[in-house]
């Protein structure tokens, strides 16, 4: 049997809601996932966007992905206009 379950923490003990009965002394396996408030999710967030603020290569890395992008797009469409071509014949 698994439950999932909302529950709460209270001076170091796992609260568990009233509709779920479980006789006292039984063993059980927990997964923990701690629920974030808006708040601290922001933070963890706004530190992963500013992980490569002070990074000095981070503009030619930009500039070649950049270039790739345009190169990719370029082969891509005269290939796009050799098979039109060709189906056109």
């Amino acid at each position: 049997m698994t439950i999932t379950a909302k529950c709460m923490v209270e001076m170091g003990n796992i609260r568990l809601p009233r509709n779920i009965n479980i006789p006292d002394g039984t063993q059980v396996i927990i997964d923990i996932h701690p629920i974030l408030k808006k708040k601290d999710k922001q933070k963890i967030v706004e530190e992963i966007a500013g992980a490569w603020s002070n990074d000095p290569t981070i503009n030619s890395i930009f500039a070649k992905i950049d270039r790739d992008r345009h190169e990719y797009a370029k082969t891509h469409s005269r290939l796009a206009e050799v098979e039109l071509r060709q189906i056109a014949c």
